[in-house]
């Protein structure tokens, strides 16, 4: 016990911390809990993996619509994450498996896929095309380009089909940044 170099043990050890648990929740299809817009939800392409970011809640009765309007001739599933830097390879379907678990996962990586498209056409990889006037995916402040150059979505109106005037140049939306209409500018002065 010299110098402190041995101390008596103490009666009783001391109490253990307490530790935190958390045990993640499996999201069953139609519990109204799965993708309830948390996070990142993503529109799959289950014959080769391919993924793009879904608009909105992947909650809502239109998400796979949204998925199946831009992708109409493949079999499309709904994933969602809550852990936005590692994206997709955090995303679990509405059942609850994750992506890496979809047979498919990353191929289209590595090869392409014989008859995985989204055009039916004989293309294969490439989304479909949508009208503009008809894309159920615009939000308030999205900018298209169009045969007049550049156009912001002014969100007029509730749904599609949208109307020419739902559309403005980006001078007249006001919510756009300067730095935004610079970079506009740019773009369609790129492309002529």
């Amino acid at each position: 016990m010299l110098f402190g170099g041995m101390r008596p043990r103490a009666l009783v050890d001391p109490p253990e911390r307490p530790r935190i648990v958390i045990t993640p929740r499996i999201r069953r299809e139609g519990s109204a809990h799965a993708g309830s817009g948390v996070g990142m939800a993503y529109c799959v392409r289950t014959c080769d993996g391919r993924y793009f970011p879904l608009q909105g809640k992947a909650a809502d009765d239109g998400a796979l619509a949204q998925c199946n309007a831009f992708c109409p001739a493949a079999k499309m599933a709904i994933y969602t994450s809550s852990d936005s830097t590692r994206g997709i390879d955090a995303a679990v379907s509405r059942t609850g498996k994750a992506y890496s678990e979809l047979p498919n996962a990353f191929v289209y990586r590595q090869r392409l896929v014989e008859g995985c498209t989204c055009t039916a056409e004989s293309r294969i990889g490439g989304l479909h095309r949508i009208d503009v006037m008809n894309d159920p995916t615009l939000r308030r402040g999205d900018v298209v380009m169009t045969q007049e150059g550049s156009r912001v979505f002014t969100g007029g109106r509730r749904g599609p089909p949208y109307r020419d005037a739902d559309f403005v140049a980006p001078a007249r939306f006001p919510e756009l940044s300067r730095d935004i209409r610079a970079r506009l500018s740019e773009l369609e002065m790129a492309s002529r």
